[in-house]
């Protein structure tokens, strides 16, 4: 399995202007560590970038500027992803795991246990909606027609990825339908509806993904100490003691 970070920006750098994009160089340093504690080869981490990058032995791979999406910057991983289809970039019969920056890595989990069968991709929806959310996903080679769809539909709509793929399964556009797969909630554990989330979420929970310095007014405290601190409907921490120590030495506590 491959470990899939994107990162384009017309800034060409991470820490580029306006608050969606602030801290990133810190959260690309903290997937890095985390995932290489977590067992990943270095070469099994595949950073996508459109400027040169290196950190702790893994180094970037620098695209085209052209890969950003101006009207939706929320599709830009997803339409990379299809890029990357297209071009051959994606190795044939290997699985790759793609997810947002602060999507981090709890604990392990194999291919094995995905169990995609016949399927090319495995998609969560959000838990509290039934909304595909493309945080955190899995995919193979033989995606690159789905994932063409959702390009020419981000395109043809100017719409963000996962109203995309709303609209394309919603009427089972091509029979997508058949290519997909609809993934625990595990896989992709996020910051609304904690309590309700946790109780359909195999455990352990093996994704966790909020961003540690967005509060949102919908949750009862900072998303970092819902997580970290267990300030949340569970009252209990949902990072490990190993993910908090990762982050405590990136000066996040």
């Amino acid at each position: 399995m491959k470990n899939l970070l994107v990162y384009i920006n017309p800034h060409k750098h991470f820490d580029a202007d306006g608050k969606r994009y602030r801290h990133n160089s810190t959260l690309v340093k903290i997937q890095i560590d985390n995932s290489l504690d977590l067992g990943w080869k270095k070469e099994d981490i595949c950073l996508i970038t459109n400027f040169p990058f290196t950190y702790n032995g893994v180094k970037a791979i620098v695209l085209e500027d052209d890969l950003y999406c101006p009207f939706r910057p929320l599709s830009t991983k997803t339409l990379t992803v299809s890029y990357l289809l297209e071009k051959g970039m994606v190795s044939k019969g290997q699985l790759y795991w793609v997810h947002d920056f602060d999507a981090y890595q709890v604990h392990p989990f194999r291919e094995s246990e995905l169990s995609l069968d016949n399927a090319h991709v495995g998609f969560t929806d959000y838990g509290w909606s039934p909304k595909w959310c493309m945080g955190s996903y899995f995919f193979n080679s033989d995606a690159k027609d789905l994932f063409g769809w959702i390009k020419e539909t981000i395109y043809t709509h100017e719409a963000e990825d996962e109203r995309a793929l709303s609209s394309l399964t919603k009427n089972n556009t091509n029979n997508i339908n058949d290519s997909i797969k609809k993934l625990n909630i595990t896989y992709n554990f996020g910051m609304r509806n904690v309590g309700g989330n946790y109780e359909i979420a195999n455990k352990p929970l093996k994704v966790l993904h909020f961003h540690p310095y967005y509060k949102d007014n919908r949750l009862p405290d900072t998303t970092l100490n819902c997580f970290m601190y267990g300030k949340n409907e569970l009252n209990m921490p949902l990072m490990s003691e190993r993910l908090i120590k990762i982050f405590n030495e990136h000066g996040i506590q």
